[in-house]
């Protein structure tokens, strides 16, 4: 189902959402402070009223060379939007991990799971327990193949300015070299046909040039695996599976209903279904399909108008 959205994929997009704004709205707030004077005097008291008005406890503070500290902290937003673009996608990934153990082989997941953090820092090697959960529910990932090296360069980097102050680290630099990621940036699929994306980092051995659609670039890149896994997660499991988790939520589980309360069974589950996972159905009566048998529905839609006459109630 190509409408599909699992809950952990939800959050991320709504983190992705969120990591733009954050990018792109302090971007042009320093943009924006730093070119309403040329002189920089001026810009340095304006720099310390507005510190001073922020409503917080803050002193005076003189900046004396106002160009660049603000170089400094856009450079310094830039570092922490890589940061926010790992993290996210780590959540998102474990919550998905937890989700599919149920198919994994304990103790041959154990196995490389210490083998991949013998080898290497964890947080290093992302993009290789990206392809280790493929492999393990036998997925195929090609489609995953022309962004790898994207992933793989944006996971190093993020470890460089987690752990080494910002510094590029040898690994770094030879991903950056590298003829696979040279050419996953120029196959970069835009979202404008003929259009390519912009340069990545310029990484040297002192130094990396971060800018901020580059953690955006990193952020669309952990989009596009995660859409990937949740279409994947939604085969494993089925449809079945996901309805059953609504009806559990939504109506076997709590002792009222989800609001809103719906006229009828049959339209809360396709609201709940709809709201929780973007399930959709053609055909309405397509949504009591999971049920084993119509005893079991019946009781069900029993349940739900004594629950439906309780919510009511409550409301009064």
């Amino acid at each position: 189902m190509k409408t599909f959205i699992s809950k952990p994929l939800r959050t991320y997009l709504s983190y992705h959402t969120r990591l733009n704004n954050y990018v792109k709205i302090s971007t042009v707030a320093v943009d924006y402070l730093y070119t309403s004077t040329g002189d920089t005097e001026q810009l340095s008291k304006k720099i310390n009223d507005l510190i001073l008005n922020a409503g917080e406890r803050w002193t005076p503070r003189i900046i004396t060379n106002p160009s660049e500290d603000m170089a400094l902290v856009k450079n310094d937003i830039n570092k922490s939007a890589v940061m926010w673009v790992y993290s996210s996608f780590d959540i998102f990934f474990k919550q998905i991990e937890g989700q599919l153990s149920v198919f994994f082989e304990k103790k041959e997941d154990q196995e490389k799971k210490a083998e991949i953090e013998k080898n290497d820092d964890e947080d290093e090697t992302k993009d290789i327990k990206v392809i280790e959960l493929y492999k393990k529910l036998n997925w195929n990932y090609d489609a995953l193949k022309p962004i790898l090296p994207i992933f793989k360069f944006y996971s190093v980097l993020r470890h460089c300015v987690g752990h080494n102050m910002g510094y590029p680290s040898a690994k770094l630099l030879a991903i950056s070299n590298s003829k696979e990621f040279i050419e996953a940036i120029d196959n970069w699929k835009t979202k404008f046909e003929k259009r390519k994306i912009s340069a990545p980092p310029v990484v040297t051995d002192k130094s990396i040039q971060l800018m901020p659609h580059h953690a955006i670039l990193y952020s669309e890149t952990c989009v596009r695996i995660a859409q990937d896994i949740n279409a994947k997660l939604f085969d494993k499991f089925g449809l079945n599976y996901f309805m059953e988790k609504v009806r559990k939520e939504h109506l076997t589980d709590p002792s009222t209903l989800t609001l809103p309360v719906c006229s009828n069974y049959q339209r809360y589950l396709l609201f709940h279904s709809k709201n929780d996972y973007n399930i959709e159905f053609r055909n309405y009566e397509d949504v009591f399909k999971f049920y084993v048998n119509e005893e079991a529905k019946n009781e069900d839609q029993q349940r739900y108008n004594t629950l439906r006459k309780i919510t009511i109630k409550a409301q009064v």
